[in-house]
């Protein structure tokens, strides 16, 4: 008895390199796709927080000078709208350390702007302290503190309280 013998014989795929150019255009595709989000979060981010209000304050000595009387070198707080939208200034002072409290003007200076004010965007409003009343308030409520360790901020119409990026009060 003989063994009829199987050829074998190799048929390769028609359609297996149209299946390997239909997987890299899937992947360039998904690429595209996830780059694409990943932009658009980031421009729906940015744009939201430019769309609201934006308060940036900055901390400085002044020496506004007077139509009249002698110049006082003042500690001058000034917030800053970077946003979009108006916001309202109600309020500001010196942050204490470790939650011991505040400082606040009573006096208020006549080179200072009035609150409440309307901050409108793209603008930003001078508020003064002589620092001889600063250092007074030091001295009367936190001897023990020095300038350095104070830390300005304003109050927004929001209930916010934004503050200056570092700590320290020129006096």
């Amino acid at each position: 008895m003989s063994h009829p013998v199987a050829s074998l014989s190799v048929v390769t795929d028609p359609f297996a390199l149209p299946a390997f150019i239909v997987g890299l255009t899937g992947l360039a595709i998904a690429i595209v796709g996830a780059i694409t989000g990943i932009v658009s979060l980031w421009w729906q981010i940015r744009t939201r927080r430019r769309g609201a209000h934006n308060v940036r304050v900055t901390v400085t000595a002044a020496l506004p000078i007077p139509p009249f009387g002698d110049a006082d070198w003042q500690v001058c707080v000034s917030p800053a709208n970077i946003g979009a939208t108006p916001v309202a200034i109600t309020g500001w002072g010196l942050e204490m350390p470790k939650k011991r409290g505040t400082l606040v003007q009573t006096e208020f200076s006549p080179f200072s702007d009035n609150l409440p004010h309307m901050l409108q965007p793209g603008t930003s409003i001078n508020l003064f302290w002589p620092q001889d009343h600063v250092r007074l308030a030091i001295q009367t409520h936190a001897s023990d503190l020095t300038a350095s360790q104070l830390r300005a901020f304003v109050r927004l119409g929001t209930g916010e309280t934004v503050y200056a990026k570092g700590t320290g009060v020129p006096v």
